[in-house]
């Protein structure tokens, strides 16, 4: 029978494999590695030869438990580091024989018969996660730390995503330590640092960026992996060519640029199409990828192309309508108008909502999460991925058309009072504060939660309904990024706060006697005649307020998060038989290429390069953000007055939409005395603590009373609204996100507040003013 020797962790080398050899070089460099051996996985070393002598050396060093890892030849290398390729299993009792030949029976089919299996002392860890020295994604100079409570299993595999704390490097590579806050994260301040130290010393000792896994066990850091960061060499620069015209970045849409798999399921030039046809749209968006960002243009109908070098001309109303009644499309979207307004089709969208569609759609979303993924053979998952993403892209264009009741019923309202009364839009808007139910719905449920007995079963039935339902909707347009249900810490954190007092999220009654005073207001100042129609439209606008935020979960946020959750065991697939490199590269594929991939039994290296590519130039494009627009702005989009009002109003509906949601401005909002000015957006006043929140995972963060400073929000977004006390957005306009949430929960809010993320600082004390639409510094003296 053949010897199987176990090799000290500290004596391992190149032929052991690239995890030895990395915790190899750790340790002679002094730092804290779990103690360990190493066994060859050579011909004829089998797993139970193998799992002996592993009872044996863990009994040797009295360990009571043991991860088994592998250390494969390609494993952890400067070009691949076969992330998701590989097998750990940890938690193996050292002195349980079969236990330990099915843990390296595991890691052996991983890794073939090159390189070794690792068995070392198990860290029970408290928290765990990986620290890089670099950005992964844009290569910044900065520490970025993820961090999970308990085994770091969870966070390795994408199964939850971590809480996340970054750090500066200065031009020497050193971090300030006063750039770590632990905040409210699974690790204390201590281990924080200590981590950072660790990562930047395991740097060091290896010469290059690296991708440190470590845990914390009774506040002693341990280091249980390290290896270069190869993303880094994945950055492909991309062609700028800027089309003719003017072209503007969308930030409410997608934070960043979208992944291949993303653009395969939403389109929306051609998700709006129906849209067009059914209402005879005059006026639509056209799109462009310049620098790998997603731009967009408004293309009237009839209008001649742009040369180059040149905005489209802009034409006076009547020739506009003269150039669409003479073309052929154009009648044929006059048609089309005419028709909708005759027989109320959207009304009739509407009212199929309310009847069928919603309540079909929920149950739809529910049956696709009761699908055992894990358990589906190859051919039937790839059919799953299919048939999800074929349902993402009949949902993203009902989600298109039922924007138009929405559009129709606010565009009628105001239209109104601005021709009888001489209202603003935000005027007339605020006789809406507080009515989208849908948009408080979450925080409601997590504020009930919170009321719970913590061990409770009650809670914890009432948590998982939670994280089954609001739970399963992505919380960007874009299928790589987590869901919610995918991020526990960021619940159990608003939980919390909820469960400390952050206050109620119920609307408050006020909000119910101010909308009656406007409406009192509007009535006074009409004449007696036009009370009627008033009442009428203002009815039809309460009625589809709350329909924006409802048609944005169920039939965009929720069908992209069942497409992500087939795609993320599509990626793991693809990953263990070396198809693409990691799990997260199935994202740089379509949906048709990654079920396509699934069919084939033999690594695909084309389509590895591909993925690979794609990851890259998203990467450069993340790093080397474009201009939020190109060109010169032409000004106001061309009124099309010489139609009829039933020709243009689907049109001039969907136009105020996009005014409200996002005006455009491209000015910085500082003025010379320093207060920062924007768009009203809800009324109240605060002074409280600035948090600059960029995306999903600075969530935790949040502290209630917080004065939340972003780029903009999504609907996803209204689970944090319950804790905050004033709101502050570079972007979006009256109807935007931020500013319907914001007034839904009373929250002072201010949005179109351009440059607020770069001019204000964590920390720092404003008075937001959401009636006036200002934010004001203070001194710490008078913030308090």
């Amino acid at each position: 029978m053949r010897t199987i020797e176990a090799i000290p962790l500290a004596a391992a080398q190149t032929r052991h494999g690239g995890k030895a050899e990395g915790l190899a070089a750790l340790l002679a460099a002094g730092l804290p590695v779990p103690s360990g051996v190493v066994f060859e996985a050579a011909p004829r070393a089998s797993a139970p030869s193998i799992a002996r002598a592993a009872v044996a050396a863990a009994r040797a060093h009295g360990w009571g438990a043991v991860a088994v890892r592998s250390s494969g030849a390609d494993e952890d290398g400067a070009d691949s580091s076969g992330a998701g390729a590989y097998e750990t299993v940890l938690s193996v009792p050292a002195d349980d024989v079969d236990a330990m030949t099915q843990a390296v029976d595991v890691v052996l089919a991983s890794i073939g018969e090159t390189g070794a299996v690792i068995v070392q002392q198990m860290v029970k860890a408290d928290a765990a996660g990986v620290a890089f020295t670099v950005d992964p994604v844009t290569g910044a100079p900065a520490v970025v730390v993820n961090a999970v409570a308990g085994l770091g299993a969870a966070l390795v595999s994408g199964a939850e995503t971590p809480w996340e704390a970054r750090a500066h490097r200065g031009r020497d590579g050193a971090v300030e330590p006063d750039d770590l806050d632990a905040d409210d994260g699974p690790l204390d301040d201590a281990a924080l640092r200590e981590v950072v130290r660790l990562a930047l010393a395991a740097e060091d000792a290896r010469g290059a960026a690296q991708d440190v896994e470590w845990a914390v066990e009774d506040g002693a850091v341990w280091l249980v992996q390290s290896r270069p960061v190869t993303a880094l060499a994945e950055q492909i620069p991309v062609e700028i060519v800027v089309p003719p015209g003017y072209w503007v970045r969308d930030p409410t849409h997608g934070r960043l640029p979208r992944t291949r798999m993303t653009s395969s399921v939403v389109d929306e030039e051609v998700a709006v199409q129906p849209m067009i046809e059914q209402f005879g749209m005059l006026a639509t968006f056209a799109g462009a990828r310049i620098g790998g960002w997603h731009y967009v243009t408004i293309v009237p109908v009839g209008a001649p192309p742009p040369a180059p070098g040149k905005n489209p001309p802009m034409l006076p109303g009547w020739l506009a309508s003269t150039l669409i009644r003479t073309s052929r499309d154009g009648r044929a979207r006059l048609r089309s108008a005419r028709r909708a307004m005759k027989t109320g089709t959207a009304q009739q969208l509407f009212a199929e909502w309310h009847d069928h569609v919603r309540d079909e759609q929920r149950a739809l979303i529910l049956a696709y999460q009761d699908v055992d993924l894990g358990g589906l053979d190859d051919s039937a998952l790839a059919g799953e991925l299919t048939a999800r993403a074929e349902t993402m892209r009949h949902s993203i264009q009902q989600h298109f058309r039922l924007a138009m009741p929405y559009a129709l019923g606010i565009f009628d309202l105001v239209e109104f009072c601005r021709a009888q009364i001489g209202w603003t839009p935000e005027q007339t808007l605020a006789m809406l504060s507080g009515l989208a139910d849908v948009a408080s719905e979450p925080g409601r449920v997590l504020a009930a939660i919170a009321a719970l007995p913590p061990a409770s079963p009650e809670r914890a039935d009432a948590y998982e309904g939670f994280v089954r339902y609001f739970g399963c909707r992505a919380l960007d347009i874009e299928v790589a990024e987590p869901t919610l249900a995918e991020s526990p810490h960021m619940l159990g954190a608003l939980i919390e706060a909820a469960a400390a007092g952050a206050g109620s999220v119920d609307v408050p009654s006020a909000q119910a006697e101010a909308r009656r005073r406007v409406a009192d207001l509007a009535r006074a100042e009409l004449a007696s005649a036009h009370r009627a129609e008033f009442d009428r439209l203002l009815a039809v606008a309460e009625q589809v307020y709350g329909l924006r935020d409802d048609n944005v979960f169920l039939m965009a946020d929720a069908p992209l998060a069942i497409v992500r959750y087939a795609a993320l065991e599509v990626g793991r697939r693809l990953a263990a038989r070396g198809t693409i490199d990691a799990p997260d590269d199935v994202f740089h594929l379509t949906t048709e290429e990654a079920a396509a991939a699934l069919g084939s039994r033999h690594p695909l290296d084309d389509l590895r390069e591909q993925a690979r590519r794609a990851r890259g130039e998203r990467a450069w494009a993340i790093a080397h953000p474009g201009p939020i627009s190109y060109g010169e702005d032409p000004g106001p989009t061309t009124r099309f007055t010489w139609l009829t009002r039933a020709e243009r109003a689907p049109t001039e509906a969907e136009m105020l939409m996009g005014e409200l949601i996002m005006p455009g401005i491209t000015a910085h909002s500082e003025g010379d005395d320093g207060v920062l000015r924007g768009v009203p957006a809800s009324a109240g006043r605060v002074t409280g603590p600035v948090r600059i929140v960029h995306a999903e995972a600075d969530f935790h963060r949040i502290e209630p009373g917080d004065v939340v400073v972003c780029p903009g929000t999504r609907p996803s977004w209204s689970v944090i609204f319950p804790l905050i006390g004033g709101l502050v957005a570079d972007g979006g306009g009256a109807l935007s996100h931020p500013a319907i949430i914001a007034r839904e929960y009373g929250v002072p809010a201010v949005v179109a507040a351009v440059g607020a993320t770069d001019t204000l600082r964590d920390g720092e004390i404003v008075t937001v003013d959401g009636t006036e639409g200002s934010v004001r510094r203070l001194s710490p003296s008078q913030g308090r």
